[in-house]
């Protein structure tokens, strides 16, 4: 599900990627995480005869994946994926949706698609489900499967602008000599809980000596030693050619980092960084058994900064300006993901305020908590979420709202991880107050994991009750008017003795036409705004917008301009403008003279 990270930048929840409700965070033996929400596909078969044979053996199923990227005649740039898929009991069929969290899958890229069995050729019946913004490919077997099923075809690689708008970096993407992709986007697999036994295989062999598979199963050929559902190879990311790896050899602890493109800063010294984080976390989270965890780093032409979780991993974006300082951020938020707790995937987008507000709390108070950033940083960081929220139009649509305007507005997307966010700020001041320092937010945060590692589905009431438990029904009333929409406003000294509340003139983002344009199909201007910056600098309803554009992490710079890619009749021309609005006083923090960073270092740690 994934997430908004510093430095304005943002990457937006993917569902898929979840932790199960009630999951158990111990993997040993090589298990893995299990899964929790819808996976993508369809049921495993229950009758046949290598079914029934490994019911008996008390063996679960074989699913291999093996990958083999081919370059481009006379280019290191890689053009084909071949991808071959071999399962050990019959499926009833698989299948691929067109689009997975706002991106546009390769279900219908394939070539050279066939399937065999132990009786050689097999036949899949294509056939295409769902409404508009839910459309699915299946494919099912013409025959009875007999004896292991093997499904091959081959996608090419195209780099594909990004037309739906703001979406996670998921998408089959190639740079640099490299190719790499969320599994949700390009695998043929059943849905199914049925468990197997995953393999992961490269094949590298068109490349020359040095080339590396890297998956969220680890470096190379890797495998399962529990079984896992299907679904685990779609919440997974796999990267492969000319990458940079860290470190140069195996794991630092539980933690791996691999890249493909050109990163404009040290990007080994920036995943040693994350991977002395990482333990910080594993500390504490209280985590006995660490899954390995891995870190993706590729380039992104559209929102770069952001990024997405998956399962044991994550990937963070660059372009060309990106500042590394801004990233590690991303990745404490990202890395956040898989420790904390998570409401029911039922609540779906409505839920987000929970995980990414929390994400955003701890995605600079963690780093600064353990030395590894500066107060200054801090609050930079908390500065830049602050003016996003406090300068928004937005800033008081109730929560309920959210999940069915999520993808339409950059304004709505940003408010569960910045409404949020500054929701368990004052919170975690709250809780301070009333337990004269003893307590905070650490307190319930870590209540609600112990809750999910018991078993349990955890829901609002969930949080509700530890809320009246801390602060009496006060407590709960407040949550209640945060999720109606009431602005929240932490203390002045909220975020202790080194920085106080202040006010700053501050512009609201406009965008100047109506924010859906940017998410359809067919970018057509509508609904401009007269007198907006977007109108003075010449863009006219019915201009077609013929790039994407990224907008999340430009909504919090105020000095940040928009360019936009238009064609008018038979001319094309660009136009660049500030997408501000109105002046408003937003809250700010700011440093107080004459403490040091220590005494804020001691006044985190106080409840710990």
């Amino acid at each position: 599900m994934e997430t908004f990270s510093a430095g304005n930048s943002m990457s937006v929840p993917a569902s898929a990627s979840d932790l199960p409700a009630g999951g158990s965070r111990r993997r040993g033996s090589g298990a893995l995480r299990p899964i929790r929400g819808r996976l993508l596909g369809a049921m495993l078969a229950g009758a046949g005869t290598a079914t029934a044979a490994f019911a008996q053996s008390g063996e679960a199923p074989r699913l291999a994946v093996e990958l083999k990227p081919l370059p481009e005649t006379g280019s290191r740039e890689i053009g084909q994926l071949d991808v071959t898929l071999t399962f050990d009991a019959p499926v009833d069929e698989v299948r691929l949706p067109l689009v997975v969290n706002n991106v546009e899958t390769v279900a219908t890229r394939l070539t050279g698609l066939d399937a065999t069995d132990a009786d050689g050729a097999l036949p899949l019946n294509a056939h295409r489900d769902g409404s508009a913004d839910d459309e699915i490919l299946r494919w099912t077997p013409g025959r009875p499967i007999r004896g292991p099923l093997t499904i091959r075809y081959r996608i090419p690689i195209e780099n594909r602008p990004a037309t739906r708008g703001a979406a996670p970096p998921i998408d089959l993407r190639r740079d640099d000599g490299a190719v790499s992709g969320s599994g949700a986007t390009f695998l043929l697999l059943p849905e199914n809980e049925t468990p197997y036994r995953l393999l992961v295989r490269w094949d590298l062999s068109a490349f020359p000596s040095g080339a590396v598979g890297v998956s969220s199963f680890g470096v190379g050929d890797a495998a399962t030693q529990a079984a896992q559902p299907a679904g685990r190879l779609q919440r997974s990311f796999f990267m492969a050619g000319n990458l940079g790896h860290y470190p140069a050899e195996g794991r630092d602890g539980a933690f791996l980092g691999a890249w493909q493109g050109r990163p404009p800063f040290d990007t080994r010294a920036l995943m040693a960084w994350t991977s002395r984080l990482h333990g910080h976390f594993v500390r504490f989270f209280r985590e006995t058994d660490p899954a390995p965890y891995t870190v993706f780093l590729r380039p992104n032409p559209v929102n770069p900064g952001g990024g997405v979780g998956l399962a044991d991993s994550f990937v963070a974006t660059f372009d060309e300006k990106t500042d590394p300082d801004d990233l590690r951020l991303t990745l404490s938020h990202e890395m956040f993901h898989t420790f904390s707790p998570r409401l029911s995937q039922a609540a779906g987008l409505e839920s987000s305020w929970f995980s990414e507000g929390l994400a955003v709390f701890y995605q600079r108070e963690l780093p600064f908590r353990f030395g590894e950033i500066d107060a200054d940083q801090f609050l930079a960081d908390l500065n830049s979420t602050a003016a996003r929220y406090y300068t928004s139009i937005m800033a008081e649509v109730p929560n309920s709202e959210v999940a069915a305007r999520f993808w339409e507005d950059t304004r709505i997307r940003t408010l569960p991880y910045d409404r949020g966010a500054l929701y368990f700020a004052d919170l975690d001041h709250r809780v301070r107050q009333a337990s004269g320092g003893r307590r905070s937010l650490d307190d319930l945060m870590l209540a609600m994991i112990e809750r999910q590692r018991q078993g349990r589905a955890l829901a609002n009431a969930d949080w509700e009750e530890l809320l009246e438990r801390e602060l009496g029904e006060a407590g709960v009333e407040h949550f209640r008017a945060f999720l109606a929409g009431t602005v929240p406003l932490p203390a002045s000294d909220a975020f202790g003795p080194c920085f106080r509340r202040t006010t700053r003139p501050l512009r609201r983002y406009e965008l100047g036409f109506e924010p859906r344009v940017l998410v359809e199909p067919r970018r057509i201007v509508r609904g401009l705004v007269p007198g907006s910056a977007a109108e003075q600098a010449g863009l006219r309803n019915g201009d077609e917008i013929l790039q994407p554009v990224g907008q999340d992490s430009l909504q919090g710079d105020q000095a940040g301009l928009l360019t936009l890619q238009i064609r008018r009749g038979e001319t094309t021309l660009a136009l660049t403008y500030l997408p501000r609005g109105e002046t408003v006083d937003a809250h700010q923090w700011e440093r107080v003279e004459g403490v040091p960073d220590s005494a804020c270092a001691s006044y985190r740690q106080g409840s710990r």
